[in-house]
């Protein structure tokens, strides 16, 4: 029997299915909002397993120096765009600022390139191994469709054509400079705040072993200076998370989106102006 939820993401498709941006949109902010935020969490933080990446951070020292703000204004950029869309004042505000902020960060195409892609793959491999449902291909062309735009405004040149090639890109990138560095390392212990204040109370002891479960990968975990999670704790997570999702797949379906323009955050306790977000240099 199908769920009133099942029966909502249904409906949403049959009207979206020739709209990326509106089946993107669906998928983001109502049908998968909760797990698309984790996966943006978990690619912010595989960014920083590249060393060349976090030493590009480290010099600009924003995230030294105020590392809930960029987390937070990356977050707000991104939901923003899904939100109103590319061309809508705030969406072409915002790609304007992202254009800005990238031609004053050192890097080459494919790290630009890799920032782009890991929250599109991040995301997705979350929800193929951890949503609560299949994510079908409209879906998944949708995503996709969305970060290649999003990389075309923001004047990347060479994009990969489809979330296959895409997930290629971001693999072989990962093979070649995934890496431990004390940079990356106090990159993470700098991010580490934002994310463990979302963690229940009794848990943040835990902090750094279930970013390490959650981002399933030994590899970058260590480039991070994260323990590698017990077992046990591996097993506990993954276990939260089938309770959670036959919940959310018999649960009533969401009225409102995971995201509104202008909400207050920790960072902006009384709401956010456009005018607030990115670093000092890049604003107009």
């Amino acid at each position: 029997m199908r769920s009133k939820r099942q029966a909502q993401t249904n409906a949403a498709r049959r009207v979206a299915a020739d709209d990326w941006e509106a089946t993107f949109r669906q998928m983001a902010l109502y049908d998968f909002g909760n797990d698309v935020n984790i996966g943006f969490v978990l690619a912010y933080f595989r960014s920083f397993a590249v060393p060349q990446i976090s030493n590009a951070l480290l010099a600009s020292g924003e995230i030294t120096h105020s590392p809930g703000k960029r987390s937070t204004d990356i977050g707000i950029v991104v939901y923003e765009i899904i939100t109103h869309g590319f061309d809508s004042e705030r969406g072409r505000t915002l790609v304007s600022l992202l254009r800005r902020v990238h031609a004053g960060v050192p890097g080459t195409d494919d790290d630009f390139l890799y920032v782009l892609i890991s929250l599109l793959i991040a995301p997705l491999r979350w929800l193929d191994s951890h949503g609560w449902r299949a994510v079908e291909p409209t879906e998944r062309a949708a995503a996709h469709r969305f970060f290649f735009e999003l990389g075309q405004r923001i004047g990347l040149e060479t994009i990969p054509t489809s979330f296959n090639e895409a997930a290629v890109f971001f693999d072989d990138y990962e093979a070649l400079h995934v890496a431990p560095s004390a940079a990356g390392i106090a990159r993470t212990t700098s991010a580490l705040p934002a994310f463990t204040t979302r963690l229940p109370h009794l848990v943040r002891r835990w902090d750094r072993e279930i970013l390490g479960a959650l981002i399933g990968d030994v590899r970058v975990s260590a480039a991070l200076g994260l323990p590698t999670p017990s077992r046990g704790l591996t097993a506990a997570v993954h276990a939260l998370l089938k309770v959670r999702n036959l919940r959310t797949a018999h649960s009533a379906p969401l009225e409102l989106p995971i995201f509104t323009s202008g909400a207050a955050t920790t960072i902006y306790p009384s709401g956010y102006r456009l005018s607030e977000i990115g670093p000092p240099e890049s604003r107009r």
